[in-house]
């Protein structure tokens, strides 16, 4: 996979000063430019994988849960005067070969629709087809005296961002910030949930790379040996299109085929289908792209950015990248097919969906290949 780092010049720093959301930081957020107290959203193995990581990393990280977790919870009591319950999510992470513990910890929880302090920072990790909902649920918690922080690491980072920009009409008293990552991890019952003892078990099944447009975010990452980097806007909305790319092409056809990844390469009658995929998601990447770099003034680095922008979201580029991930990950299940055959809703329409939903009511180009795989996906039997 080629990196962005060979495009960025000194330039680009005034081109991410002139991006939306960075526009949007006042002097006060400069100087409380901070990611913790941080609190997370979402109960899945990603947000139990990071929530313990950042605890580990800092000691001030908060699980937003909704209600039916609370019989997973550990319960202090609180001060006298007070009426508030303390509750905390006891949580294991575990080796995928031996189940060996790697680290154990005690992270402050909140019961979503409960009374508490402001939110300064927020990390997304919900499925993309449920973190709206979730938002909504803890929106006028977040902090507009400081322009809070909203990380975004779920899949379908763009789509959510469009959709919160959609959906409330105050977001831009905030930071929406995207972040990625390839850490993989699942959840499982522990030793300790199976004698009716509360906790949470998530297996940390693969070293992966995060990446986050916060430097603050990735260097609290690094601090407990996860590799990664800081990205300019310009380069995580590229990389964020390459993912994508890898999604509407792996995900819908492993869940409509029922195969692994790596199974997809070997399948008859694929590779026209994953062409046509591509081609459809280049066209609408590079004239989102091209779109952005339209606030660079210096027209030879405007020149360099579009030239890199058709080359690494080309259908050829594209292509290469996702038989790489397909290869790279030929033993997975993707999650789409897990949300197939455990009967959930999957995220299709925030992945295909989203590339043939911004096609017609951005550009009126017809992503009808996009649109198949969500028609096929949700054909299925849940």
């Amino acid at each position: 996979m080629t990196t962005c780092s060979m495009i960025r010049p000194h330039h680009l720093i005034n081109l991410c000063c002139k991006n939306t959301k960075t526009k949007l930081m006042s002097t006060s957020c400069v100087q409380r430019d901070l990611i913790f107290p941080m609190h997370t959203l979402g109960g899945g193995s990603i947000g139990l994988l990071f929530a313990a990581a950042l605890q580990k990393s800092c000691g001030d990280v908060t699980m937003l849960l909704r209600k039916h977790h609370k019989p997973r919870l550990s319960i202090t009591s609180c001060e006298k005067s007070s009426t508030a319950t303390n509750y905390f999510a006891p949580v294991q992470v575990c080796r995928p070969s031996d189940r060996q513990i790697i680290t154990t910890c005690d992270i402050r929880a909140e019961i979503i629709g409960d009374v508490h302090d402001p939110i300064e920072c927020l990390l997304i990790c919900t499925k993309a087809n449920d973190a709206i909902t979730a938002l909504s649920s803890i929106w006028d918690r977040l902090d507009r005296k400081n322009a809070a922080k909203v990380i975004i690491l779920s899949n379908g980072a763009l789509a959510i961002r469009d959709s919160i920009q959609r959906h409330f009409n105050d977001h831009q008293d905030l930071q929406i910030i995207t972040a990625t990552t390839t850490h993989g991890a699942y959840t499982e019952q522990s030793s300790d949930t199976k004698s009716n003892i509360s906790g949470y078990c998530v297996v940390h099944a693969g070293e992966g790379l995060t990446y986050c447009t916060n430097d603050k975010f990735i260097d609290a990452c690094e601090k407990v040996g996860w590799k990664g980097g800081a990205l300019s806007e310009f380069e995580m909305n590229m990389m964020l299109w390459r993912k994508l790319a890898a999604n509407c092409v792996i995900n819908p056809l492993t869940a409509i085929h029922g195969v692994k990844n790596g199974q997809l390469l070997s399948l008859d009658n694929t590779d026209r289908t994953i062409t046509c995929i591509l081609e459809e998601l280049s066209s609408i990447a590079i004239l989102e792209m091209e779109s952005f770099i339209q606030a660079e003034e210096d027209v030879e680095v405007q020149a360099h950015l579009q030239r890199s922008i058709r080359a690494e979201l080309s259908v050829d580029f594209l292509k290469n990248f996702v038989t790489k991930v397909m290869t790279d990950t030929a033993d997975n299940i993707s999650s789409m097919l897990q949300d197939v055959n455990a009967k959930r809703t999957t995220e299709v329409r925030f992945l295909n969906g989203y590339v043939a939903h911004l096609g017609k009511e951005k550009y009126s180009i017809d992503c009808q290949y996009n649109k198949d795989m969500c028609n096929r996906v949700e054909d299925l039997k849940y």
